[in-house]
């Protein structure tokens, strides 16, 4: 059975969200949606967010939600073959209970196919071998102004199947998950309908390759929390075992 669980969710806090998106009104909607499991996972970019995600972690705890939250963040490369604003001492000092990151940017190749998909396809090795990071957020997800100049991707078939087998067994082995996101693909209405249709059958190659799989709605606003139910319908066509669902642990401290 497909969890009730939603591990890609932001705040007002940071920025990136609107004022409808408020801790309370998050745990809120989150139980009225059935889910059980949830994680709270604002960008940090760069460690000068660090102060906000503490004010995050402070509103977390005076709630007493229904349901299991925990408290995690969402990673960006700082730039072109970088690395991520994290570490041991960042995860420990603020007590982040999990980590998903991946690419954000086209890194101005937007024009270039060749270019700009190895660009892509790298980046997803890289968090696959990053020990910190436990999902790899929306592979192949670019953001409005980049996928607009994207004359050429059409849809996913011109992902290379080596690519796909690489990633899926990358997943396998390692334990790191990899993301099917909401709000950023199949409630996102640049994307076409031939293009979503090709993104499931991407899933579902990663799947046959042995991809272990997290679920995130990717929620920017209250009422973008119900695109889990959409992530959940496409999880559910992937037909996995529970144990190819991936959970954050819970610290014991």
């Amino acid at each position: 059975m497909v969890p009730k669980c939603d591990y890609h969710i932001h705040t007002d806090l940071i920025g990136c969200a609107d004022k409808t998106m408020r801790i309370p009104a998050i745990l809120h909607k989150c139980n009225l949606l059935g889910m059980e499991r949830i994680g709270i996972t604002d960008h940090l970019n760069t460690l000068d967010q660090l102060p906000i995600h503490r004010q995050i972690k402070e509103q977390l705890a005076q709630e007493s939600p229904k349901l299991e939250v925990y408290f995690g963040v969402e990673l960006n490369f700082m730039g072109l073959d970088q690395g991520f604003a994290y570490s041991e001492q960042v995860r420990d000092e603020l007590g982040y209970e999990f980590a998903i990151g991946g690419i954000h940017s086209a890194y101005g190749y937007q024009r270039d196919k060749d270019k700009c998909l190895a660009i892509q396809h790298r980046h997803h090795m890289k968090v696959m071998e990053d020990p910190l990071c436990d999902v790899l957020v929306h592979p192949y997800w670019f953001g409005n102004a980049e996928f607009e100049q994207m004359d050429w991707f059409v849809d996913m078939s011109i992902i290379p199947d080596s690519w796909i087998r690489e990633l899926g067994a990358a997943s396998a082995e390692t334990g790191t998950a990899i993301e099917i996101n909401g709000c950023a693909f199949f409630h996102n209405p640049i994307y076409s309908k031939q293009w979503k249709e090709s993104y499931i059958e991407y899933l579902k190659g990663l799947a046959r390759a042995g991809a272990i799989f997290a679920l995130g709605s990717d929620a920017h606003n209250i009422i973008s929390l119900s695109a889990i139910h959409t992530v959940r319908a496409i999880a559910d066509e992937l037909d996995l075992p529970a144990y190819r669902f991936w959970h954050p642990t819970k610290k014991t401290n």
